[in-house]
């Protein structure tokens, strides 16, 4: 397809400058202390129907009529509009609605936040977040409607990696570049 044609795929630019670049940890290999304790799993909606309510309601829309809120995150307010929440839950052997409280954590506590350049020349805000199990969390935020909560899905930390890339502008922690693996005499340390 080209990327003239409006029915073209919107994808992630390839070659942005990503976490490699930056010589940031790798998530498949990230020390337990960086990452969160495990973040609870609701169980899959029956339906279509049911899992935009089950989302809904676990985002902080209480009733049908709370149409949006807003959540505080590092990088300002994220809306999250209820007229979303269809496209997030729509892959049903997916059931992301059973996710729904991780990707909420991701949102106000990441582990990291990238601005992603996107073929139809917008960006979006990819908000890493890291468990203490084998699933991990992507959030897309869509800047060009304001900040709106986009989509949310579940990988592993492989896949993660594969979306750490484009401008870094949050992370949550510290980290000494230059330490390669299984060289410890290069970390600050007390020597008697």
């Amino acid at each position: 397809m080209s990327p003239n044609n409006p029915t073209a795929k919107i994808a992630e630019k390839k070659g942005q400058h990503s976490w490699l670049d930056e010589k940031l940890p790798d998530l498949r290999t990230l020390a337990r202390e960086m990452r969160i304790q495990t973040v609870e799993e609701l169980p899959a909606a029956v339906s279509h129907e049911a899992a935009v309510e089950l989302a809904a309601i676990n985002l902080g829309l209480s009733s049908a009529r709370t149409l949006s809120i807003t959540v505080d995150t590092p990088m300002g307010g994220i809306q999250i509009q209820r007229n979303c929440l269809n496209h997030i839950v729509e892959k049903r052997q997916d059931a992301r609605e059973r996710y729904v409280k991780v990707a909420l954590d991701t949102l106000t506590g990441p582990f990291e936040v990238w601005e992603v350049a996107y073929t139809n020349e917008t960006c979006r805000l990819a908000f890493i977040g890291v468990y203490e199990t084998k699933r991990q969390m992507l959030v897309v935020v869509t800047l060009s409607t304001g900040n709106m909560l986009w989509n949310f899905m579940q990988c592993d930390a492989k896949a993660l990696n594969k979306h750490r890339h484009g401008k870094l502008l949050y992370k949550r922690y510290d980290f000494l570049p230059n330490k390669e693996k299984g060289h410890c005499h290069q970390w600050p340390c007390n020597r008697a």
